[in-house]
C-alpha cells in the first residue's frame, strides 16, 4: 500500500465501478460514456482529505456536482483510478 499525504483543500474520491463494456471502443467514447455515468454518482466515498479540510473525513459519503467530476484531476492509488476535487466543490457530506 502507498502511504501519501494529501495537502491543502483537496478530497480524493472513490468513484463507483463502471461495467466494462465487451465492445471495445475507442478512447474518446470510452471518456464519453464515463461522463455520462458521471452523471449518476450521487453518493462517492471519500478515501483521503487534504491537511486543511475540516469538515470531511476518509470514509464520508459526499456529493460533488457532475460538472466539477468531468473537470477533475484523476490519479492512481493501489492500482484504483480516484478523483482529486477541492474541498469547497463538496455540496453534501453524509456522515
Amino acid at each position: 500500500m502507498m502511504e501519501y499525504i494529501v495537502r491543502g483543500q483537496r478530497v480524493i474520491v472513490t468513484p463507483p465501478e463502471i461495467k466494462k463494456s465487451t465492445i471495445e471502443v475507442d478512447e474518446k467514447l470510452q471518456r464519453e460514456l464515463i461522463e455520462k455515468e458521471m452523471k449518476k454518482w450521487f453518493n462517492l466515498t471519500v478515501l483521503a482529505v487534504g491537511d486543511e479540510v475540516r469538515d470531511i473525513k476518509a470514509g464520508d459519503g459526499v456529493y460533488v456536482n457532475p460538472i466539477y467530476l468531468q473537470n477533475a484531476e484523476r490519479i492512481e492509488i493501489d492500482g484504483k483510478e480516484h478523483i482529486i476535487v477541492r474541498a469547497s466543490d463538496v455540496g453534501i457530506v453524509w456522515k
